[in-house]
């Protein structure tokens, strides 16, 4: 056996001696998937010379996934065991469940929450803001678009999140560029999260609020990537139609 195993190998052999599922099961859960939305905007993120943007995306992606591949892994001990070992169900979601904490808190997140998240919205609004300094930056705006959520409610609790340290959104406010139609959708979708992310956190109705600029910042994203307006995301259509009178506001 090599002296280094790779990461997954590692998890898989931690995930098997907690939960006591067979190993080929467990490498199966830790393996890396395809490209990922978040691969893709880390690799166009690189592409644009946003180097430390990129890198910090792709460290935020690998926690959260061996974090969430931990909880997957409580989860399937609880469908096969469920009924008939309830002990050993409580035992062993508790245990992946400490483990996914330990490895969010390993790196400075203090629950498993929006917080990861919150963090590739940040590198979201980087490559908008990016994309709206140059005449086309369509594949910027693309890998930005491809990390929004569909729901525009959980988009709401993402974008008010703040993840490990401060982030601003501010920013947005003095962006230029030229006066393509690409460019300035995309500085529009990046004044529109700012927009969203100052968004108090204090009840049901700037929830809703939240959520609609969020899928104002989706519209406008789409149109800085050259697609069709809420192509494929059918909760954000209906939150367009049910709340927002269908409208996109003009600004």
């Amino acid at each position: 056996m090599p002296k280094k195993q790779t990461r997954a190998v590692q998890l898989a052999r931690q995930i098997q001696a907690t939960t006591g599922l067979p190993y080929t099961r467990c490498l199966k859960m830790t393996c890396e998937p395809t490209e990922s939305s978040r691969d893709l905007l880390a690799r166009e993120l690189r592409a644009a010379g946003l180097i430390e943007a990129a890198d910090q995306l792709l460290a935020v992606d690998a926690v959260a996934t061996e974090a969430s591949t931990w909880l997957s892994a409580g989860g399937e001990i609880e469908q096969l065991y469920y009924y008939t070992d309830h002990a050993r169900v409580q035992r062993t979601h508790s245990a992946c469940s400490d483990a996914a904490e330990a490895a969010l808190n390993r790196v400075g997140f203090d629950t498993h929450s929006w917080d990861t998240d919150a963090e590739v919205y940040h590198a979201a609004f980087l490559a908008l803001s990016k994309a709206g300094t140059l005449p086309d930056g369509r594949t910027l705006a693309r890998a930005a678009l491809a990390v929004f959520d569909d729901d525009p409610t959980w988009c709401s609790d993402v974008i008010r999140s703040q993840g490990r340290s401060p982030f601003t959104y501010d920013a947005a406010a003095g962006l230029t560029g030229p006066g393509t139609p690409t460019a300035v959708a995309a500085r529009k979708a990046a004044l529109a999260m700012a927009r969203a992310a100052a968004v108090p956190r204090s009840g049901d109705e700037e929830w809703f609020e939240a959520a609609g600029i969020m899928v104002e910042v989706i519209w406008r994203a789409g149109e800085a990537a050259g697609l069709p307006p809420l192509e494929g995301r059918q909760d954000c259509q209906d939150h367009l139609g049910d709340f927002m009178d269908g409208e996109i506001p003009q600004r």
